[in-house]
This record gives structure tokens, sequence and C-alpha cells, in this order.
């Protein structure tokens, strides 16, 4: 079958005439594409096939003769370019002398009938802005939308490109007169964009999707081009921005504040119970009230707890919406205001106990002095009494004992003042020991006040910072817990 269409062929190409067009070539133009065609007709009979078609080709460009064209669709397909061949057969049809067509008739319609059947279609429906179509390695124009290709009946490699897709290589059997349908979306490239936030378990999302919370641990993969971010978490103001994003170089930096106001229903009260008073708390480096009055954003938060004097406590915490949160926080001394408040202690036992020594040494002192001058008192007032009686007595001579003179009732009188004065001497002297009594007293009480101030020894016990402590209110009794 091949040998008779080949000599069918060949006949053809040598009784092909030469038609010009109306306006005929130079003459020297002419005589080449004459020898080309007659070379092409040499090269055909010795089955140089390529080189034919190359002398075939150039009498054309020459002259644009379309007969030429049968012998170019007859070499075509003899190659197996069924394609190309179909082409051609089609111009000369179009193009050739109606008369000249019309007596190769039976020749055309056989010629068209056995490419068609020699030529599938590729069809590809791939949608990519820039699409590059390349079909056993030429490449196609570029194009948009559903794309008709013809090719030979048999085995192609179909390659698709275009920007920000991963290239796709396929090899396509495709029979003569069938379709192969390539509608697989290409892949977008893999490129990479790094998020950040200044607020944690803030989530991301890209192009309406949700990828992920703030802090990432890595570059996210997204296709390349440009993409809507939107970083956002309930009680902050929500990030937006538009990011081209090409390979590994896009970068988001997210900047969230708290939402003012803070709705009630979404923000969180933090009430921070700590071992010390006069603290001051920071939720994410902000300084918020640490007794429960100020609404802060949900969710997970590093708060850190400051005061002078103490280690600051640093934790991850995570608050509640709408409802109130309390933590504990036992705040610890630095080593320098802990050896400081230690001295400070000592020297308050030292000196309390100092001055309550010298209280409790004054008042043995004065009692002693006290009980010691009470017996002597005892005796002057037994003394100055006897006397005295004496004295009243002798003022009536008739009571006198025999033999007392007036002279002698002046000694009794001298006596009875003796006795008074010892006796007068005696009580102050009792109440100087008394008031030297108190004196110790007061010292004593000093001391114990000394002593009663004196920093506690249990501050910076965490047990004893924890001991329940009890309040009370004009409404109720409170218990709550000492920190």
């Amino acid at each position: 079958m091949r040998q008779r269409r080949t000599s069918l062929v060949l006949s053809l190409l040598l009784a092909a005439p030469v038609a010009f067009a109306q306006t005929p070539p130079a003459p020297n133009v002419i005589a080449e594409a004459r020898d080309r065609y007659q070379r092409g007709i040499d090269l055909f009979e010795e089955h140089n096939y390529d080189a034919a078609m190359t002398e075939f080709q150039r009498a054309y460009e020459l002259t644009r003769n379309p007969a030429v064209l049968f012998n170019i669709s007859a070499t075509h397909e003899l190659t197996g370019h069924f394609v190309e061949a179909l082409d051609a057969m089609l111009d000369y049809e179009r193009h050739a002398p109606p008369a000249t067509v019309a007596q190769r008739r039976a020749d055309v319609d056989a010629a068209l009938a056995r490419l068609r059947q020699r030529i599938g279609t590729v069809v590809v429906r791939v949608q990519a802005t820039g699409l590059e179509i390349r079909v056993d390695g030429l490449q196609r124009p570029p194009a948009t939308g559903t794309v008709e290709i013809r090719v030979a009946a048999g085995r192609h490699r179909v390659a698709l490109a275009a920007p920000h897709f991963q290239p796709r290589e396929a090899e396509l059997d495709v029979a003569g007169g069938s379709t192969v349908i390539v509608a697989e979306p290409l892949v977008p490239e893999a490129a990479f964009m790094a998020v950040e936030s200044n607020v944690p378990a803030a989530e991301i999302l890209i192009d309406g999707h949700p990828v992920g919370t703030t802090p990432t641990t890595s570059p996210l993969p997204v296709p390349e081009g440009t993409h809507h971010v939107v970083v956002r978490r309930p009680g902050y103001t929500v990030y937006e921005t538009d990011v081209n994003s090409v390979g590994a170089g896009a970068r988001v930096r997210a900047q969230l504040a708290w939402a003012d106001p803070m709705p009630r229903d979404v923000g969180a009260r933090l009430t921070v119970q700590a071992s010390e008073p006069d603290i001051v708390a920071l939720v994410d480096g902000r300084r918020v009230a640490a007794d429960g009055t100020a609404l802060v954003p949900p969710g997970h938060h590093m708060l850190r707890v400051e005061r002078t004097d103490f280690l600051p406590d640093e934790r991850e915490v995570d608050l509640g919406a709408g409802r109130d949160n309390t933590l504990s926080v036992f705040l610890v001394p630095t080593p320098s205001f802990r050896a400081q408040y230690t001295t400070s202690r000592r020297r308050a036992l030292i000196t309390g106990g100092v001055v309550l020594g010298i209280g409790l040494a004054v008042i043995g002192a004065g009692a002693g002095f006290f009980f010691s001058n009470e017996s002597s008192l005892s005796s002057y007032q037994s003394t100055y009494n006897t006397l005295h009686n004496q004295f009243l007595a002798c003022g009536n001579l008739a009571l006198c004992g025999p033999g007392m003179t007036p002279p002698t009732v002046d000694t009794l009188r001298t006596q009875v003042n003796n006795a008074q004065t010892d006796v007068d001497n005696a009580t102050l002297l009792r109440w100087t020991a008394v008031g030297i009594m108190g004196a110790g007293l007061v010292t004593s009480i000093a001391g114990i006040v000394v002593l009663a101030g004196a920093p506690s020894g249990a501050r910076f016990e965490r047990r004893a910072a924890l001991f329940p402590r009890v309040g009370l209110t004009p409404q109720h009794l409170s218990l709550g817990w000492r920190f």
C-alpha cells in the first residue's frame, strides 16, 4: 500500500506543471525556482525526503506557485508530518487554479481523507495567565482559555508552563481522528511567607483561609502571587494587608492594638493577688490595674508582676473572656533587699530586747527599793504615832507623868516633829520607788513595741505568705488568703 501511494505521489510530482502567479517573478528567480523544483524531484526519487522538502519549500518561497504545495504535502506525508501535509493540501485546494484542483479532485480528496485519519487533536483547558504550550519541544503561541492543537497520530510530549505555577510535562498517545483533553490545573509555584505579630495566639488568615497562629515556627507555604493576609485576635484591632509572595522573601509584621473601648462581653477581668502590696501588673508589656477593674483581651498573654526590691514574676496566662480571672503570685526579694531586711529585723530584735531588759531591770530595782522603804516607813509611822499620842496627852498637865515639866513637853514636841519628818521622807521615797517602777514599765512596753514591730521572719516564706487571713467588714465576715 505504501509503495503504491509513493509511486502515485512521484508521478504527480513529475507531471506537476509550473503555474506562475499573475505577476511573474523575474526570469532569474523563475530559473532558480525551476532548478530547485527539479532538484526536489530528484531528491524525492532518491528517498531523501527531508532534502527534497527543503528544495520544494524554497521553490515555493521564490514563486508562490500553489502547484508546489501539492508536492510539499506529499513529501510531508511520507515523512510522517501529517498536520503539515494536511495544511499544505488545504492551501493547495484554496489557492491552486480551480481547473487544476478539479482535475486532481480525486487525488486531493483521497489525500485529505487519508491525512485526517492520521491526525488527532490535543485540547488544552488549563486556566493560567501567560500559559505557554510546547508540543514535542515546539512552542505554541501563548494562549488563554481552551486551545486545540492538531498532532500526528502517535505519542507526543506536551509541556505546560505559566508564571507562578510549576511546569508540567506529560506524554500523550493520540490516535488518528481522536481528541485528548488536558484539563488538570497547574500546581501553583510554592512560595513562603513569614508572618510576625506583636501579639501571641493571633489567628492568621491568607485569602480567607486560616493557616495558623502567631508566633509561627517557620515561614508559611503559599502559592506565588498576591495574597490578602489578615491577623486577628478577640479584643484586638484587626490587621489586614496585601502581599505579593514570590520565593521566600515575603514578610508580614502585624501590629495589633487593644480594642478601644474593650467590649465587656469579650474583655477579661484580671485580679492579681500578690504576696506583697503595691505591685505593678503588666499584660504583654502594658500596665493594667491588678484589682480586677481593667478589661484586657481574652486568651493567651504574658503576665509580668513587678515591685521595688523584688524579682519580677513573669508567666504565661490564659484569660477567659467575659469573666473574672484571679491569679496568685509570690514575689521573691532580691538578695540585697533580703540581706537589708534581715539586718533590719536583727537590729529591731536586739534593740527591743535591750530596751525590754532595761525596763525589767528598772522595775526590779524600783520594786526592791519600794519594799525596803516600806519597812522603814512602817517603823517611822509607829514611832510617830506613839510620840504624837504622848504629846497630845501632855497638853493636859494632869495627864503628864510625874516629874514632867514644860521643858519636857518641848522636848516631846521636837521628837514628834522629827518623827513626822522621818515619815514624810519615807513616803517620798515610796513614791520615788513607784516612779522608778513606772519608768521601768514604760521602758519595758517600749521594748515590747519594738519587738512587736520588728519585720516578720516569715515574710519571705511561701507557706507563711499563704496563711489564711480573716477580714471583718461591716456587712459580713470574709475569709481570704493572705499572700
